[in-house]
């Protein structure tokens, strides 16, 4: 049962009937689907008006910030407020002030992102806009810093944010002088190098309602821009961290005002929702690609196809799950009291399920719901206006849902390359299964560092092998461990190869040589040029960028088996000595590879 209402609601009179049953008696929703979500519950309920309520995820934990005023303050003080669940949106923890704020009036707009273990906010207050970092999942707070006396930046209330890898990416609505546009800034070292910012917009239009995701390393951003005598939804992607975007996208496309998309992407999958009134009215519309925002395919489908005025929506997914919410007006009930609704599709937005009724707070006004999808739960978050004497008060609600699936560890198939010499930095593709946006790399020993790890979708990841002078040779472990805990390891997956190793190919070389001219080489064999061959095919493979391991090993083998040879039988062509001589020079060479030194013949 909630708190905090006037007047009693429905709900609250009938006690201990289930939310279940009344909400299939009010919205007709089906007993299956409804019994999947918790009652709600209120997240925040405090004499105060709580609102904008954000949302992030990383791994099994969820993170929500909200505006509240200063919590047991006689007075008007708005702050940022934070708080974070570990069990997927399920259960929630104490609550931080983020902001500690000085000023009065001007605290607001929190945003939220969140990777691996970095949790990122941003919002506004007297003197700026801020921006605070956790790195150790939410649990504390490195200072604010003042994005606008550091950087310039003034991201005001339309701003949003992404995070994904090292980097940390901001958009937000700017007028430049004549119309308004729609910026992106980027900051890489988790949130501590700024790397400068870009007009991704780039028109003479008003472009306005700016949303970016991140996955891997790539980046989406869409908005809402006026086109012709319409007002569509353009969208603009980049394959390198921000960088660089491709041309702009019209996803929309039609004559009547799209505006308010949401956004979230999810390896291959982009999903874009938005309110739109080319029906008539306001209906939430839903458009999907499912090749990372390369293109999108013709099929907008109408999610909620009503005529009572939808509006809200938010998408969210993972995977092959897929979440859309709004708010809306239930059947028969006034224009003032909506309820938030859910559409879920199983199979990345090809199809959805049938409408849920998510809130069913009858006479109160429920409205901005804001979705999270951990590894195990999905949960939804809105806020609800409660009648207090004069004007209203709000607080905030959430349910969750315990997902039938539980997400699989990952695995992995291989590296490739899979080996470096000392001194090389190697760039290495990984293959395998399971993988998520924030999972990171330990490689087992020491003098081999990784960089670069890059998400790019559940089956492959990127990274850079650094090898130093001094890394021992030999196989080393690599081990991918997954924001939510769940881990796997590839058992030799990288090779070590000594430096040493083209050194002493050209000693090698020198001693043939030498061989021949000092008549090493009997009879006038010119079965050297067979040796030096070898030798030849092999330095060229150390030399390739990364070095092929496997090359140089197998000619040298070779060489082994042509030395052996030429000291064999009745008319031997190589001395005893020399044949002595190279098979030290192999046996060198085969130990600095990491190969399988051959006994002498």
């Amino acid at each position: 049962m909630r708190k905090h209402r006037a007047p009693i609601t429905l709900r609250d009179l009938l006690g201990t009937i289930s939310f279940l049953g009344l909400a299939v008696l009010l919205q007709g929703a089906t007993t299956q689907m409804e019994a999947a979500f918790s009652v709600p519950g209120s997240l925040i309920s405090t004499p105060q008006d709580s609102s904008d309520q954000q949302v992030a995820t990383s791994g099994a934990n969820v993170f929500v910030v909200w505006r509240d005023n200063e919590i047991g303050a006689a007075v008007f003080n708005p702050e940022i407020y934070f708080t974070r669940s570990i069990d997927g949106g399920k259960t929630f923890g104490s609550f931080q002030n983020i902001s500690q704020s000085s000023g009065t009036y001007g605290t607001g707009n929190p945003r939220i992102a969140a990777n691996g273990s970095h949790v990122y906010l941003v919002f506004n207050d007297t003197g700026g806009d801020f921006l605070v970092h956790s790195d150790d999942g939410g649990a504390t707070f490195l200072p604010k810093v003042n994005l606008t006396t550091a950087f310039g930046l003034q991201l005001g209330s339309s701003s949003w944010l992404a995070a994904a890898g090292s980097n940390l990416y901001m958009v937000w609505r700017q007028n430049t002088g004549g119309a308004d546009d729609i910026f992106l800034a980027r900051f890489g070292n988790y949130g501590a190098s700024f790397l400068g910012v870009q007009n991704i917009s780039l028109s003479t239009a008003y472009s306005i309602d700016p949303k970016v995701v991140a996955s891997g390393n790539t980046v989406y951003v869409a908005w809402s821009e006026p086109v012709g005598s319409a007002n569509d939804i353009l969208f603009r992607r980049s394959v390198d961290g921000g960088v660089a975007f491709d041309l702009t996208l019209n996803i929309s496309s039609n004559a009547g005002l799209s505006r308010n998309p949401s956004l979230d992407a999810d390896g291959m999958n982009v999903w874009l929702a938005w309110k739109d009134n080319t029906p008539g009215n306001d209906d939430i519309m839903f458009a999907r690609s499912i090749n990372a925002g390369g293109s999108f395919e013709p099929l907008v489908l109408n999610l909620s196809s009503n005529s009572s005025g939808s509006i809200d929506p938010a998408v969210a997914g993972r995977g092959s799950n897929v979440y859309v919410t709004w708010a809306d007006v239930p059947p028969g009930a006034a224009s003032n009291q909506r309820d938030v609704y859910l559409r879920k599709s199983e199979d990345a937005g090809a199809a959805f399920d049938a409408n849920q009724n998510l809130s069913g707070s009858t006479l109160i006004l429920s409205g901005v719901p804001r979705t999270a999808v951990s590894d195990s739960v999905v949960s939804v978050y809105w806020g609800e206006s409660i009648p207090v004497g004069i004007g209203t008060q709000r607080d905030i609600f959430y349910v969750y849902q315990e997902l039938s699936v539980p997400i699989p560890p990952p695995s992995m198939l291989s590296l490739s390359p899979s080996s470096g010499i000392q001194t090389q930095s190697v760039d290495v593709d990984l293959t395998g299964a399971g993988f998520q946006n924030g999972a990171i790399w330990q490689i087992s020993g020491t003098e081999v560092t990784l960089s670069d790890v890059e998400f790019v979708s559940a089956t492959a990841m990127k990274g850079k092998m650094n090898v130093a002078l001094n890394a021992a040779p030999g196989g080393r472990n690599l081990t991918v461990t997954n924001p939510d805990g769940q881990s796997a390891t590839l058992m030799g997956a990288f090779t070590v190869m000594s430096a040493s190793a083209l050194m002493l190919i050209e000693i090698t070389r020198t001693d043939v040589n030498m061989g021949v001219g000092g008549g090493g080489f009997l009879s006038g064999s010119s079965s050297y040029k067979s040796l030096l061959a070898h030798l030849d095919n092999a330095e060229k493979a150390l030399l390739q960028q990364p070095a092929d391991l496997a090359t140089a090993i197998n000619q040298m083998d070779a060489f082994y088996i042509k030395i052996g040879n030429l000291a064999k039988g009745k008319k031997p062509e190589i001395t005893q000595a020399l044949y002595t001589t190279l098979y030290n020079d192999y046996a060198a060479v085969m130990n600095s590879l990491g190969g399988t030194v051959k006994p002498a013949q």
